[in-house]
């Protein structure tokens, strides 16, 4: 009866993206660029784009390294630990699609056009 009910969870996930796993943690731990408080004694951590690019996180992580911009760490100031571990590429690939689908910039329909002039 399981094995029936993984069967749909599994094939929703977005299998091209890496695991997150724990050299990617204590890089965001380590790294981390992006402090915003939420209140509460908790704090989300993350690495931004630019920084993931430096060469330190690049050697640290290796193809992962692009991966880890999209881990963002709930931290509890007060308990020192990890609350939670948000995972956004999901969404990363979700908002790309979406943007390459409103944007078709190689539509075969629109080239023979003449560009349209605003006049006042």
């Amino acid at each position: 009866m399981n094995r029936l009910l993984a069967q749909p969870r599994l094939l929703a996930q977005d299998w091209h993206a890496a695991p997150v796993n724990a050299a990617m943690i204590s890089a965001v731990l380590d790294f981390a660029d992006i402090h915003r408080d939420l209140g509460g004694g908790r704090t989300l951590m993350r690495l931004s784009p630019e920084r993931v690019l430096r060469a330190d996180i690049i050697l640290l992580l290796g193809r992962d390294a692009a991966r880890a911009a999209d881990i963002g760490l709930v931290w509890n100031d007060r308990e020192d630990q990890i609350v939670r571990i948000i995972d956004d590429a999901a969404l990363r690939a979700s908002r790309q699609a979406a943007w390459e689908e409103a944007f078709d910039l190689f539509d075969a329909d629109d080239r023979d056009v003449a560009p349209q002039r605003l006049c006042a």
